[in-house]
């Protein structure tokens, strides 16, 4: 076995030669105004006016001074520049949820946000722990560490008016997403959950379900309550009987709360014939939960989850939900919140975005659909829906 040689060839610098202070300097210190008006021979107030092309310079003034800054590397100060407008150039996200909970839909939220904070020469900076904290959104609005906030995941409605209230106090421009906010004084971004819920119940539906089971989060307040209105109105339009055994509350705290859930509705008298869960993640484990108890998937039972996010398309079957323009809505934030920042007399922004459903393989023909031009009858209908 051959030893690796390796070799060094050191050279000796003396860091105190001229020379190396002429390659250096420029790389170590910013070049200044200062350094310009003494560059050029001329005042800085001068050179400042020439670099913002103010009227009252020469044009040969200032293709002198933009020369001689772009060959000298000058960078006007963002610190500076802000200072005089009193502007940070920089948006918070604070996320009002735990952040483990929210992660794939935050990974189709936050480039929508970033990017059109970027179009808009902002950056964007991420707060994860500010949830039920007046205090703490008091002291990031004192601190003046940016310009406005996107606050997802809001609280109550009265809690989100208040804290609303709050930061107007402050004068911080802000914006709630994604979550209706039924007050004519709050600005927000959400998506259509009414026409969402009422888009998937109206698929199982024509599919031959009539025993649709229902999972509601009361904890996300307007959404949920914006979902179960849909879902009612779906199954009225078709003339379907409202059975509230077949709508089953849960809550984020308890971490097995999609189990719960299936296990609940499955194990009703007359359980349903297909579940629409609140979240994709949710339906997703679902999913696995049915396999795992001899529950085929959509011969048995048909799944649907919500939200679209990117996971919900490589499941076995693929998983039916509604897709909400998640990165647009981050998008749409941030540049309502900019007008916002750049007129404070400006009416609230308010915006609710249209949805749109994906069928995928998780759900099928229920039993009344299978037991039409069988040859079984209504006994093979019965067997099917109760296996």
């Amino acid at each position: 076995m051959l030893d690796a040689i390796i070799y060094v060839t050191i050279y000796e610098i003396d860091f105190a030669s001229p020379m190396i202070d002429q390659c250096f300097a420029r790389k170590l210190m910013p070049v200044t105004i200062k350094e310009l008006s003494k560059t050029l021979g001329v005042s800085r107030s001068t050179i400042s006016k020439a670099l913002n092309d103010r009227p009252d310079v020469s044009p040969y003034t200032k293709a002198r001074v933009l020369q001689t800054a772009h060959e000298l590397g000058y960078q006007p100060s963002a610190a500076a520049r802000n200072l005089r407008r009193q502007r940070t150039n920089k948006i918070g996200l604070v996320v009002n949820y735990p952040i483990y909970r929210v992660s794939d839909y935050l990974a189709e939220l936050i480039p929508g946000l970033a990017a059109a904070a970027e179009d808009g020469e902002y950056n964007l900076i991420l707060y994860t722990s500010m949830a039920g904290s007046a205090e703490r959104i008091k002291s990031l609005c004192r601190s003046r560490e940016v310009d406005g906030i996107v606050i997802a995941w809001p609280p109550s409605l009265s809690e989100t008016v208040a804290l609303s209230q709050l930061l107007s106090d402050e004068d911080m421009p802000h914006i709630f997403l994604p979550r209706r906010v039924p007050h004519s004084a709050v600005s927000f971004v959400a998506a259509d959950h009414v026409l969402g819920a009422r888009l998937l119940t109206r698929h199982l539906i024509q599919l031959g379900h009539r025993r649709i089971g229902f999972q509601r989060l009361p904890e996300v307040f307007e959404t949920d309550s914006d979902r179960h209105a849909g879902y009612e109105l779906a199954l009225r339009e078709a003339g379907v009987t409202y059975d509230p055994q077949l709508v089953i509350s849960a809550h984020t705290g308890d971490e097995d709360y999609g189990e719960r859930s299936l296990k609940a509705l499955m194990a009703l008298a007359e359980p349903p014939t297909a579940i629409l869960f609140f979240t994709d993640p949710v339906a997703i484990k679902a999913l696995s939960l049915a396999k795992a108890r001899g529950i085929r998937v959509p011969q048995d039972l048909s799944i649907a989850g919500y939200d679209g996010v990117l996971s919900s398309g490589v499941t076995e079957p693929g998983l039916t939900t509604v897709r909400q323009a998640t990165a647009e809505m981050g998008e749409l934030a941030a540049q309502s919140l900019l007008k916002l920042i750049a007129d404070g007399d400006s009416a609230p922004e308010q915006h609710i975005l249209p949805v749109d459903l994906i069928v995928r393989g998780s759900t099928g023909p229920g039993p009344r659909a299978r037991y039409v031009g069988t040859r079984g009858g209504r006994q093979d209908s019965e067997r099917v829906a109760n296996a």
